[in-house]
């Protein structure tokens, strides 16, 4: 008994050191093989390793790699390149059986079965079934997961309902990552394969980054302008949302005291809404941004701005831009009050107005307040007071000093001393005789006078500040994906611009778009040599930014001509 169990021991340490011995030169010879470019020579050598040990799905694997690629270099030979890749399917698939999780595998058997489908079409054997098990088997990071939604996407229309729906899947989950090529590469394939609008609408993911992705290729591809437009519009609202978040962030860290991080979340926000340029003034999407709650927030947006950069240590002079800003566009009394409150708690501003004069743009935004919360007799007084006292201005004090005029003259006009009004403007323009503020002011005053001759007189000194109304700018170039831009001094009436443009239009069909102060105002293949656009402008500075989407254009001139006197 003790021999027998002697026996069988030794029977299986030599089976075992056989299958060892077995497995080791498999192994060995998989190694080697793998290393040979001469595929027939490598099948050769692999199909030894098979006699060795028949059961490495390894081995099978690499057997029908070699064989794919035999079967794409005789591409031109259709007995050759058949046989080949029927063959790399039966190692594929034998691979499988061994190793069912092998997602390289299920990807290549699926690839020698397009082929093969491709070069006989009567053996249809639905490589799509691969594909997925692939997808299944690896992570949605990876190249297989990338290549599989490729395929499908290029070769979308045999793909059945239920493979559609599976592609789209994988498409979304690839334009949901932070991979820019392949977000791309996406969208080219579409556009070459598909180009069906409603697809690319599935497969997107609520991004605002990603819909202006989209809405570039559209524009880069002269493709749909409505698409184009409605995306860019939806982004916007995304941001605009985004924008909401960064001020009640920056909000929650100010009830903390938290001030560094709140100046952060309300810079944040007001740099999403420079960006927002208001497409959907264009789009058929309709008013998605409420233009009453956009101004209502960028005004709060800019009031933080400054209260929190006070409470830092910061001057006025700092928030100098913020502060101005905020002020122009606050209309409401009692909230200008409650600033102004703000101010003189924290020792910002005198409680007494025209305490001194030595600080004259303290007191030109000291003024300003005041005018907004109508306290016109009170500045009315300072006006006095400046025409009583012996104040020596010096050249770079001279701005805030016409702005102080500027705002007694305005206050004698709201209660209709038209004549006073206008010896205050004439002061300031005895100081800067080109100032076209103080040239409009004036121009309004002698309306309300009727007095044609000065009227007349007035408007030619304004004629020579604004902008020409014609520019020639020489056919300036603006290369495809950049942008022209330029200022336009104007008086805040409403206008047609007019922009022309060179010859060479007619053969390219460019894509153009407009914007005017910040907001597009015109977008569109370019059907004439001239676009007129009528605009609202501003008192002062314009700026003008022209795009040239999908190739480049040649500017040749610049126009603007009145619609209606404001």
């Amino acid at each position: 008994m003790k021999s027998l169990k002697k026996v069988l021991l030794i029977s299986v340490l030599i089976i075992v050191g056989t299958i060892d011995i077995l497995i080791y030169w498999n192994s060995h010879i998989y190694y080697k093989a793998k290393g040979i470019e001469d595929n027939e020579k490598k099948i050769e050598i692999l199909d030894k390793a098979v006699r060795y040990y028949p059961v490495n799905d390894n081995v099978f694997y690499e057997i029908g790699k070699a064989y794919f690629a035999l079967g794409i270099e005789n591409l031109d030979d259709k007995d050759k390149n058949v046989d080949y890749f029927r063959k790399s399917i039966e190692s594929f698939k034998h691979s499988i059986r061994i190793n069912p999780a092998s997602q390289f595998c299920h990807f290549n058997l699926a690839q020698s079965l397009i082929y093969l489908n491709t070069l006989s079409p009567s053996l249809y054997l639905g490589p799509y079934e691969e594909y997925k098990k692939a997808v299944f088997l690896v992570g949605e990071n990876s190249q297989i997961f990338f290549e599989a939604g490729i395929i499908f996407l290029s070769r979308w229309d045999e793909l059945s309902e239920g493979d559609r729906n599976f592609a789209k899947g994988v498409l979304r989950k690839i334009m949901e990552g932070k991979d820019k090529k392949r977000q791309q590469t996406i969208m080219q394939i579409w556009e070459m394969n598909v180009k069906d609008y409603s697809i690319m609408e599935e497969i997107l993911p609520e991004d605002s980054r990603i819909y202006r992705m989209y809405a570039k290729f559209l524009g880069e591809k002269s493709l749909l302008l409505e698409e184009r437009q409605k995306y860019l519009a939806e982004a916007e609202l995304i941001e605009f949302e985004r924008a909401k978040s960064e001020y009640l962030s920056g909000e929650n860290e100010l009830f903390y005291f938290e001030m560094e991080e709140a100046v952060k979340h309300f810079n944040l926000c007001l740099n999403i809404l420079k960006r927002i340029k208001f497409y959907q003034n264009l789009s058929s999407e309709g008013n998605l941004i409420d233009l009453s709650e956009f101004n209502d927030l960028k005004r709060s947006t800019l009031l933080k701005m400054v209260e929190c950069r006070l409470e830092e240590g910061a001057s006025l002079k700092d928030v100098e831009s913020y502060l101005h800003e905020y002020l122009d566009m606050q209309e409401k009394v009692a909230e200008v009050r409650e600033f102004e409150s703000f101010l003189l708690d924290r020792g910002f501003i005198s409680k007494k107005l025209g305490d001194s004069f030595d600080d004259l743009e303290l007191l030109s935004l000291q003024l300003f307040m005041s005018f907004k919360q109508n306290r016109y007799r009170d500045i009315m007084r300072i006006g006095r007071l400046f025409q009583q006292s012996f104040v020596v201005v010096p050249e770079g004090k001279k701005a805030d000093y016409v702005r102080i005029l500027q705002i007694v003259g305005d206050a004698y006009q709201k209660i209709d001393d038209v004549y006073e009004a206008g010896e205050y403007y004439q002061k300031a323009l005895e100081i800067k005789p080109d100032n076209l503020v103080t040239l409009l002011k004036m121009r309004n005053n002698y309306e309300r006078l009727n007095d044609n001759r000065k009227i007349k007189e007035i408007g030619g000194r304004i004629d020579k500040v604004l902008s020409p109304q014609k520019i020639d700018i020489k056919n300036y170039p603006i290369k495809k994906g950049k942008k022209f831009y330029g200022t336009l001094i104007l008086d805040g009436q409403k206008i047609i611009l007019d922009i022309t443009f060179d010859d060479e239009w007619k053969m390219a069909d460019p894509l153009v778009t407009v914007f005017f102060n910040g907001r597009v105002v015109w977008e569109g293949y370019l059907k004439e040599k001239t676009i007129s656009i009528p605009v609202e402008t501003k008192v002062g500075k314009n700026s003008l930014e022209i795009a040239a989407v999908n190739r480049g254009v040649g500017v040749r001139m610049i126009g603007w001509r009145v619609t209606n006197r404001q």
